[in-house]
């Protein structure tokens, strides 16, 4: 008896010890289109955006609506909303080129999959989104939330990571 419970208290020791395997997010490149608009510009040229998503849940839409926000920043650009006629504000241009992508398509795969991207967004709302930014559609829930992406971080990752130059690599040999 006192060797089963030896075995038993190592076991759950072993368990305790090992490290909890970290989430996992599912991102493919182009795999649907982003609902990502521009709202203005944040503080220290962070990008104020409301982003649209569709999910099972309203949680798994708020972190779909993130996640698209920074792939729209990175690949597509984020335009202004058509139905508030841009209001002062302007297109945003993607940060990486089609070709940027696929020469660095690993170290992009794992930015999303291993949720490193949710460094770079955070959301502006001060409570669960709700009335017309949460609603019942046939795929779940359709949530609108405000997110801040900063692109300054982001493009500052990208220099890194060697997927663009630098602003002062330009004038470099």
């Amino acid at each position: 008896m006192k060797r089963f419970a030896t075995v038993i208290f190592a076991i759950v020791a072993l368990l305790c010890v090992m490290p909890a395997s970290a989430k996992k997010y599912k991102w493919t490149y182009g795999d649907h289109v982003c609902e990502v608009y521009t709202t203005g510009q944040g503080k220290n040229h962070t990008q104020l955006v409301k982003a649209w998503a569709v999910a099972k849940s309203a949680d798994k839409a708020i972190e779909q609506a993130k996640m698209d926000a920074v792939t729209a920043a990175l690949f597509s650009g984020i335009g202004f909303d058509e139905k508030t006629h841009g209001m002062g504000v302007s297109n945003l241009r993607p940060l990486v080129t089609g070709d940027q992508y696929r020469e660095h398509e690993g170290l992009f795969q794992e930015f999303f999959k291993q949720g490193t991207f949710l460094q770079y967004v955070r959301e502006v709302n001060s409570a669960y989104p709700s009335g017309e930014n949460n609603m019942a559609c046939p795929g779940g829930r359709r949530v609108g939330i405000n997110l801040v992406v900063d692109y300054p971080a982001l493009r500052h990752w990208l220099e890194e990571n060697g997927v663009i130059k630098g602003l002062g690599g330009h004038f470099r040999n």
